[in-house]
């Protein structure tokens, strides 16, 4: 049956859609609470309650998922690509700030591999600004920014909370939410009794199963949020005896980091210069599936070095953007090229829901190269 159909008051009260909306909404502090049919789609959703459209830009971080960057473009925006910060490898507030112009409509934030962002600061930035703010934690599901729930959620598989595909998007304010639902409604309000379509739109619903399924999920979403939270302090605490691997900093206003990826630092000039990549082969040989921690940096990938979306080249040669072209091939990110180049490494976010003897396992294999240095180098 259909979840949310096309008469809006039909059928809520057995609906798994509904249910599955008020459980993430109460787990996640949030009044209003919209399930959509994927995680990008969530951040479509959101820039266009936000009022994204040709003309205006939108700072998203340079390290993240294509789809942080993509929203902005499907709303016929302009991406601009701020740097990140190396303590915690999220978006710097600071670089934010800089790139703010009159034009800058959003900022969309990651919680990158599940770490909150710096809520605080970039909630000033944008109040300071009159600009929206968009929290995108697809990796983020259980997470907590002083105690309280984060952001706009993807629920793909592979994710912490895999629900097939879909998404959600959350907000506490009503308009925003009106704005939401009609814009993933197919241009209708809520409650309609009639077809009646007030907004140029499209048909984001998520359906009853993949909802269902997220009721399921979601009843164990807390314990599993505690089983990786506490095995990944385990391994912080057991990286301070290792020279050259060390966790991300986590500021104390982070009450809890559900990791989708957990993201650690390797300092190469603490292992006698040898490469990040050559650590990581070494230690994926000793069993442990090792990987390069955030991608490159957006601005590098083609869609963006090539200049043009298309045979007009809108949005970035659109006549309602009153700024010279953008050249994203002389963007520069210098925190992000090296962190992704020398620094990051990552586990995905099952290995931490093994037990305390699996996390010992990890960390004999960190000594273990790093007691090896010599015959690592000439590997």
């Amino acid at each position: 049956k259909w979840g949310r159909s096309g008469f809006d008051y039909y059928n809520h009260g057995d609906s798994k859609l509904y249910a599955f909306e008020r459980a993430f909404a109460e787990f996640h502090d949030s009044k209003y609470a919209l399930a959509v049919s994927t995680g990008t789609t969530a951040l479509e959703t959101c820039l266009r309650a936000l009022g994204v459209e040709a003309g205006c830009e939108v700072i998203v971080p340079a390290s993240t998922y294509i789809a942080s960057a993509s929203c902005v473009m499907i709303c016929n925006g302009i991406p601009i690509f701020a740097d990140i910060d190396p303590r915690n490898y999220t978006i710097d507030p600071k670089s934010v700030e800089a790139l703010i112009t009159p034009r800058t409509r959003a900022v969309v934030a990651v919680d990158m591999g599940g770490m909150p962002c710096d809520t605080d600061a970039l909630g000033d930035i944008c109040r300071k600004h009159n600009i929206g703010l968009v929290s995108d934690c697809s990796h983020a599901h259980g997470g907590q920014w002083r105690g309280k729930g984060v952001g706009s959620h993807s629920c793909m598989p592979g994710k912490v909370l895999a629900i097939g595909e879909g998404g959600v998007v959350m907000t506490k304010d009503e308009s925003l939410y009106e704005k939401a639902f009609r814009y993933h409604h197919a241009g209708r309000d809520r409650g309609e009794e009639s077809l009646n379509f007030t907004w140029p739109a499209t048909t984001l619903r998520l359906g009853e199963f993949e909802a269902a399924i997220g009721l399921i999920a979601l009843t164990r979403l807390e314990e599993q949020a505690e089983i990786r939270w506490e095995n990944l302090k385990y391994l912080h605490k057991g990286m301070e005896s290792i020279p050259g691997l060390t966790g991300l900093d986590i500021d104390e206003r982070v009450t809890r980091w559900n990791p989708y990826r957990w993201h650690f630092k390797f300092v190469s000039e603490e292992f006698e210069g040898i490469h990040r990549d050559q650590f990581r082969k070494a230690l994926q040989a000793e069993g442990v599936p090792c990987g390069i921690g955030p991608t490159k940096p957006l601005y590098q990938f083609s869609m963006f070095a090539s200049g043009k979306w298309g045979e007009t080249g809108c949005p970035i040669r659109c006549p309602l953007y009153q700024a010279d072209p953008i050249d994203y091939t002389k963007v520069y990110c210098p925190e992000a090229e090296r962190i992704h180049e020398t620094e990051a490494l990552d586990l995905t976010h099952r290995i931490l829901l093994g037990p305390r003897e699996n996390m010992d396992l990890i960390l004999e294999a960190f000594q273990k190269l790093r007691d090896n240095i010599d015959e690592l180098k000439t590997s």
